[in-house]
């Protein structure tokens, strides 16, 4: 008598969130676009500094946007199981990558930009920073 067993059924393996990915990052640009608009607000109907701080805001936005986009390019250029120490090496890459541009960012805006308002653009840096945190908690 033959003993019959059910086959073992495994899960396929989840599909990479590239959709999700940009569909946040897309996200993302409407936060930079909300954020710029809100600086502008401030600037002209409150601070009245012509428009330093916008120009501030902008720039640690933008470049906060920027990098984070360079970076979420460098992970996503490999995907799959056998891709696995590829992606690994991409990962540290995409993060060395980020951090070069951003003190070379940070740097290029500061020599280049004169008047700058520097909180205003450590504060456009913050909130980018902070949204793309929590949008990263979401696509988990």
């Amino acid at each position: 008598m033959t003993k019959h067993t059910k086959p073992v059924q495994t899960r396929p393996a989840r599909r990479t969130q590239r959709d999700k990915i940009a569909f946040y990052l897309k996200r993302q640009a409407w936060i930079l676009f909300a954020l710029i608009l809100i600086a502008w607000l401030i600037d002209v109907l409150w601070l009245h500094s012509e428009l330093l701080i916008v120009q501030g805001a902008a720039l640690g936005a933008l470049l906060s946007f920027m990098t984070q986009a360079i970076f979420t390019i460098f992970i996503f250029w490999h995907t799959g199981y056998r891709a696995r120490l590829h992606i690994v090496t991409q990962l540290y890459r995409g993060q060395m990558v980020k951090w070069l541009l951003t003190i070379f960012g940070f740097a290029l805006i500061f020599i280049t930009i004169q008047p700058l308002s520097a909180p205003a653009l450590f504060a456009g840096f913050i909130v980018m920073q902070v949204s793309h945190n929590w949008m990263s908690w979401y696509i988990r």
